[in-house]
């Protein structure tokens, strides 16, 4: 059953047309933006913690300086949180891409020590290239939501082929952008002699 199908279930008469437009956009943002997406996610979210720590402990030892040390605390706090949100994203993928290398490799070689060093070897893959992974998953996650939506309306054959292509020509436009934008530095640059 779709998610668009669970919904209208609960929702006894409320139309399926605004579940479906909200599940389409955000199968669009997650298939052309979803790097960007969560990354602003992250920062935000872990941002707002880490406003609120840095607020209380503003007000705490800043006390003397009265709400300048509050809001001094408050945006230390929300600019260390977003920064150790976007560090958790990068060693959070480094660990699932690790984890899951650690299970391959026990499963083919038994040993648990090589399995240690191709785990750790993975961790450190996952964490240097966390930025094209989450393009690649998070514009597969997109594709997938982009399909359920669109089998409620469509047959599940053509909803899967424009799914298919939706996705491609999103990881194209996502990668494509990102290599045009370093190519284009490297072509300004002046040439040394």
């Amino acid at each position: 059953m779709s998610i668009l199908g669970q919904f209208t279930q609960l929702l006894n008469g409320f139309p399926a047309w605004p579940l479906f437009i909200v599940l389409f956009v955000v199968a669009l943002l997650l298939i052309f933006a979803g790097r960007k997406v969560v990354k602003v996610l992250a920062f935000v979210i872990v941002g707002l913690i880490g406003a609120s720590i840095g607020g209380q402990l503003g007000a705490q030892y800043l006390s003397s300086l009265g709400w300048v040390g509050n809001l001094l605390g408050l945006l230390i706090g929300f600019v260390a949180g977003g920064l150790i949100g976007l560090l958790i994203v990068r060693v959070g993928i480094g660990i699932a891409v690790g984890y899951a290398a650690y299970l391959l490799t026990l499963d083919v070689v038994s040993n648990s020590t090589a399995a240690l060093v191709v785990g750790f070897i993975f961790f450190v893959v996952g964490v240097v290239l966390y930025n094209k992974i989450l393009t690649i998953v998070t514009a597969f996650a997109g594709g997938f939501l982009l399909y359920d939506a669109l089998t409620f309306y469509l047959d599940p054959t053509v909803a899967a082929v424009i799914a298919v292509l939706v996705t491609a020509v999103g990881l194209w436009y996502d990668f494509g952008l990102r290599r045009r934008g370093s190519r284009s530095a490297s072509w300004n640059a002046t040439p040394t002699i």
